[in-house]
């Protein structure tokens, strides 16, 4: 549980009862109630100075979550002290470093105490953060993140990406995927790929392929001839009202050839047609490297299928939605070192409450900021019950299997950066 959710609902319990005393009163009485520290933990290592009832204080971490534990001689001491360490414990310490305790003030129990034991839970809360911190560091000092795909020539982000990518860079993004979806945006994809952080990606989208020209493909190859890239977004869509199908699989065998020819990474969309797309893959050459089905939305059944093949799943900050239960639990099949993040920017907006750069279009309507991608990966960890360090770390590391081979073309083709990119509508699937 999220220390938010965790705060709000002590809050809750706690001031269900009528003043601060009857609150006190109900640490106090769970203070005696729980046992003693054994004796070889109440020695002077763990003892907090500086108050009158002795305080002893215990903190370790377990799997990468802290946990807290104390005794006093002093039940009032050790009932509140007691409500911190109980608060804190099972949690991330990047997330309890962040925390402020100042909530405990407008509940009144900290009024109902002497000087002396409001400097005990002072320290007793010191305590606690110096150790999160450290553990923070320990387990990561700088998280860094890897958006798998998105649409960043989208106009809807606006003129200026260097502003915006900016914000990703200081967020801690090393590297976006930024899909072309068509002939039209496959230039600016081009001229986005010389900006620190874009790893640019070229391919026609079903959605669009009433648009192509009689050379597509042609000139799908000139773009991949000139500059390091993955290809992609390719696919099959059989959800999308009034679009035809029977152009789609001849397009996507074209562009999946094309990435098996080239051994680049092909980036698939694919929604209501999984199956189907099962298919097509294993009966056709596919790239070495792998693939990506991108916000993967299929049935947790053909993972093993796909992954046997060469696929990574990316998980989108849509799914972070109440509603999107399934395609949650799904993400818990995905095999470690397949597991991918994205955030479609600037489409499949994450929560209302997650997000943590608002961003509205020229139109003024909110759109999804490529620099919210740590608040997917945060929203990920906490539902694969992970620290957000491990998770990151994986997710590094399968990035760099899938794209690594594009990124060291990159290195030798212009200065290194990293890159940013997200789909450019919501494609999702």
């Amino acid at each position: 549980m999220l220390l938010a959710d965790k705060q709000k609902q002590l809050i809750a319990d706690l001031a269900a009862l009528k003043s601060g005393q009857d609150r006190l009163a109900l640490l106090v009485e769970q203070a005696r109630k729980s046992p003693a520290l054994p004796a070889s933990e109440r020695v002077e290592a763990n003892l907090i100075p500086g108050c009158l009832a002795k305080l002893w204080f215990v903190a370790q971490l377990r799997e990468g979550r802290c946990y807290f534990d104390c005794d006093s001689d002093s039940q009032v001491v050790k009932g509140v002290a007691g409500l911190l360490c109980q608060f804190y414990s099972d949690q991330w310490p990047a997330e309890i470093a962040a925390h402020d305790p100042a909530f405990l003030g407008p509940l009144g129990i900290t009024q109902h105490l002497t000087p002396n034991r409001r400097n005990a839970l002072a320290k007793v809360w010191e305590r606690i953060r110096d150790f999160a911190r450290q553990a923070a560091v320990a387990i990561s000092p700088e998280p860094v993140f890897y958006d798998a795909h998105n649409h960043l020539q989208d106009e809807r982000l606006g003129p200026d990406p260097a502003r915006w990518l900016s914000v990703c860079r200081q967020a801690g993004i090393r590297y976006l995927v930024v899909n072309g979806a068509c002939e039209a945006d496959w230039p600016v994809v081009r001229e986005l790929a010389r900006q620190p952080l874009v790893l640019p990606s070229f391919g026609y989208h079903p959605w669009y392929l009433h648009e192509r020209t009689a050379g597509w493909l042609e000139q799908l190859e000139i773009q991949l001839d000139a500059v390091p890239s993955a290809v992609g977004e390719i696919g099959l869509d059989r959800w999308k009202p009034d679009l035809p199908y029977e152009p789609q699989e001849a397009a996507f065998l074209a562009q999946l050839a094309i990435a098996a020819r080239r051994n680049l990474p092909a980036s698939i969309h694919c929604l209501q047609a999984w199956g189907r797309m099962l298919e097509l893959l294993q009966q056709h050459p596919r790239p070495a490297t792998g693939f990506l089905l991108h916000s993967y939305g299929g049935p947790p059944e053909m993972i093993p299928a796909f992954a046997k093949l060469g696929a990574y799943f990316s998980f989108p900050g849509y799914f972070l939605h109440p509603r999107k239960e399934r395609q949650r639990q799904t993400f818990k099949h995905v095999p470690a070192d397949r597991l991918l993040v994205e955030t479609d920017a600037p489409d499949q907006s994450l929560p209302a409450d997650k997000v943590r750069f608002p961003l509205p279009d020229q139109a003024g309507r909110p759109v999804n900021h490529p620099a919210n991608l740590p608040a997917v990966y945060a929203g990920l960890a906490e539902w694969l019950a992970e620290p957000l360090a491990v998770l990151a770390g994986r997710v590094e590391t399968n990035f760099l299997s899938l794209f690594g081979g594009v990124l060291r073309r990159q290195s030798g083709h212009h200065p290194a950066g990293g890159g940013k990119a997200e789909s450019a509508g919501d494609k999702g699937g």
